[in-house]
């Protein structure tokens, strides 16, 4: 998964659904700050999870659901350094739409897009909406496994059924709501700063000003977002793009290293293995067998 701006088609340009079963860490240890047009939908069907949306944070338990509107900045993190295993729900609303002079569009899906009305984020037993949800949730990972494609009708009515549920359960955005959607857009600001100078010596004072922000602000609304300060985050990025370099290119180890931030070799030898449990130059020759 792309950091930050997520480009990557879920599913296919003409059905933009998809259903991804997840497992940390298996796949990954977690999915770092991101958004992407696609609705998302999380079902937990194993451990816990934590997950920011925005600048909320949740531990989603067993059977528990996440909502997240397109273009919600959000992040995957293990609970704890537990496994966990969950379903990914993703989809975008042009395939509900009908186009776009529709009634389902202006009325219903735009408003949520635009967030004008919020979703609520967080289902647990305690909210209604999860025991109405819930049965359509596992329908949908039902049916689109182990063949989605001979399906697509009776997705796409579970998905206008869901929507049709949480549209009932939204509220009119209110002013720290509005607010919240105008820290976040400046926000992105800084995650596509960070996104094409990961390789420079990136200060917190210069990501804030990309937002306008002060640094002390910044740094709080940070560790909302991400759990962790904006310099462990920045170091976890740079590994990150180094381990897919190792796993895609021929590049050197110590080429790796400088290429994403790193001057001292030993020091990003030592971080690499902290994270991955393996040092870089084994990492490499795993994935080229």
């Amino acid at each position: 998964m792309e950091a930050y701006l997520e480009t990557k088609m879920h599913g296919k340009p003409s059905f933009p659904f998809i259903v991804y079963h997840s497992v940390l860490p298996k796949d990954m240890k977690g999915f770092p700050l991101h958004w992407h047009e696609e609705m998302e939908i999380i079902y937990v069907i194993e451990g816990n999870i934590n997950i920011t949306i925005q600048n909320n944070e949740y531990t989603v338990h067993k059977n528990e659901i996440a909502l997240i509107a397109p273009e919600s900045i959000h992040s995957i993190r293990q609970h704890n350094d537990e496994p966990a295993v969950y379903f990914n729900i993703l989809f975008r609303f042009s395939m509900l739409s009908g186009g776009e002079e529709a009634i389902c569009k202006k009325k219903y899906l735009d408003p949520i897009y635009e967030r004008k009305f919020i979703m609520p984020e967080y289902l647990d037993d305690s909210n209604p909406i999860k025991s109405e949800l819930e049965p359509l949730i596992n329908n949908l990972t039902d049916i689109n496994w182990p063949d989605g494609n001979k399906n697509e009708l009776l997705i796409k009515a579970r998905l206008l059924e869901i929507m049709h549920i949480i549209k009932n359960h939204c509220k009119k955005a209110q002013g720290d709501e509005k607010n919240a959607n105008e820290v976040n857009r400046k926000i992105k600001k800084s995650l596509i700063y960070l996104e094409t100078n990961y390789h420079e010596n990136i200060t917190i004072a210069q990501i804030a000003k990309v937002s306008n922000f002060s640094e002390s602000y910044f740094s709080k609304l940070f560790r909302q977002l991400t759990g962790s300060s904006f310099t462990r985050y920045l170091k976890d990025y740079r590994l990150e793009r180094a381990a897919q370099m190792l796993r895609n290119s021929d590049s050197r180890v110590s080429d790796v290293a400088f290429l994403v931030g790193f001057n001292n070799l030993s020091y990003f030898t030592r971080a690499f293995k902290t994270k991955y449990k393996i040092n870089p130059k084994a990492y490499k020759e795993k994935y080229k067998q």
